[in-house]
C-alpha cells in the first residue's frame, strides 16, 4: 500500500454541524498490547470551535468550584473584629503588638507556639483572638470553638475532632469556663495534645489567671498550654459594660 493509501486508511474527516469546522479523526494505536476483547487502538478527533468552547466553560466552572471560599470559621458576631477596631490603650499595648507580630510571622512558626490571652472578663481577649483569626483565615485554615459550647455538643452527640486537629490555627475561646469533669478534661487533652504533636499553633482565651487555670483544667492540660505558648495578660475595664453605659 502506498504512503498515501496508508494515510487514508488511518485518517478520516467530518464537519461539525455547529461551527462548520473540519474535524480530523485519527486512529491511534494503543502503546502496549491489550487483551483480544479490545481493539488495537481508537479514533481521536481534533477539536473544533464548539469543543474548545465547551472545554473552556468546563474549566471555568471547575475553577470557580475550587476558588469558592469555605464557610467563615468564626461566629457572625466576631467576623468584624480586627486590629483596626480594637481599642488600644497603654495597658493593653503589649498584647496588641504581640498579636499583630504573631500574624505577621505566622508562616515562620515551626514549633507550634501559640498565644494564651488571659485576664478579667471584657478586657478584649476574644476581640484579639478573633482579630488574629480574621487576619489569617483567607490564607490559612482556621477553626474556632467556644470551649463550653463545644464540650456541651460533645456530650450530646458525636463531634469529629479532625477540624480542630488539622486546622493551621485553632482558637479555643473561654477556656476553663466549661463544666469541669474528667470526661471534658480528656476531650480537651486530646485536642491540645494532638495539636502540639503536629506542631499546630493554638490561641487560647481564659478569664482565669495562670495559677487558677491549673485548678480549672488540671496539670496535664495547663502544663502543655503554659509551656508552649506566649502568655499575654490583658487588664483594664470591662469594655462591654462601657459600651452599654455600665
Amino acid at each position: 500500500m502506498s504512503e498515501y493509501g496508508l494515510r487514508r486508511s488511518f485518517f478520516k474527516h467530518n464537519i461539525c454541524p455547529g461551527c462548520g469546522q473540519v474535524r480530523v479523526k485519527k486512529y491511534v494505536a494503543h502503546p502496549f498490547p491489550l487483551p483480544g476483547v479490545f481493539r488495537k487502538g481508537q479514533w481521536l478527533s481534533s477539536d473544533c470551535a464548539c469543543v474548545k468552547k465547551e472545554r473552556s466553560l468546563s474549566r471555568k466552572t471547575q475553577k470557580e468550584i475550587l476558588v469558592t471560599r469555605p464557610a467563615d470559621p468564626l461566629p457572625k458576631g466576631l467576623r468584624r473584629h480586627n486590629f483596626t477596631n480594637f481599642k488600644v490603650v497603654e495597658f493593653n499595648q503589649k498584647p496588641y503588638d504581640c498579636c499583630r507580630a504573631f500574624v505577621r510571622n505566622f508562616r515562620k512558626i515551626e514549633g507550634g507556639q501559640g498565644i494564651l490571652l488571659y485576664g478579667a472578663a471584657g478586657t478584649g481577649k476574644t476581640h484579639l483572638a478573633a482579630a488574629i483569626g480574621n487576619s489569617l483565615k483567607d490564607k490559612y485554615s482556621v477553626a474556632f470553638a467556644h470551649v463550653p459550647v463545644l464540650l456541651e455538643r460533645m456530650r450530646r452527640t458525636a463531634v469529629s475532632l479532625e477540624v480542630f486537629l488539622a486546622a493551621d490555627l485553632l482558637i479555643l475561646d473561654d477556656l476553663g469556663s466549661e463544666r469541669e469533669t474528667g470526661w471534658t478534661l480528656e476531650r480537651l487533652l486530646i485536642i491540645i495534645n494532638g495539636r502540639l504533636t503536629n506542631l499546630k499553633p493554638t490561641v487560647f482565651t481564659t478569664n482565669y489567671n495562670l495559677s487558677d487555670l491549673e485548678k480549672r483544667v488540671g496539670m496535664r492540660i495547663s502544663s502543655r498550654i503554659l509551656g508552649n505558648n506566649l502568655h499575654l495578660f490583658l487588664q483594664g475595664p470591662d469594655w462591654r459594660l462601657k459600651r452599654h453605659g455600665g
